[in-house]
């Protein structure tokens, strides 16, 4: 399963604001020269000022396609573009500037 592309959208909050709900999209490519198709993931995270929605948000997505049965049993492997790093870091953007 070769992801070329990763995009989050359809932010909802929970009503006590304390959970951030979004739909994770994966564009994989397909296979033998296919289509490439779209896998849309409905993803939560808990609210917090100090850690990255979008990261977490990706983080828990890769989580649920590592339990796809292909991929659970080993048939399929994960892998990304070039130059992608969609778990590079969950950190705050701000904090990543005041720390270096």
């Amino acid at each position: 399963m070769h992801i070329k592309d990763i995009s989050i959208s359809s932010l909802r909050h929970s009503n006590d604001g304390k959970t951030i709900l979004r739909d994770v999209i994966f564009l994989i490519s397909g296979d033998s020269g296919s289509n490439d198709q779209r896998l849309k993931l409905v993803c939560e995270t808990a609210f917090s000022p100090h850690i990255r929605a979008d990261a977490a948000l990706i983080g828990s997505a890769i989580r649920k396609l590592r339990q796809l049965p292909g991929v659970r049993s080993g048939l399929e492997k994960i892998s990304f573009e070039p130059g992608m790093r969609p778990l590079a870091t969950t950190q705050s953007m701000d904090s990543r500037a005041v720390n270096g």
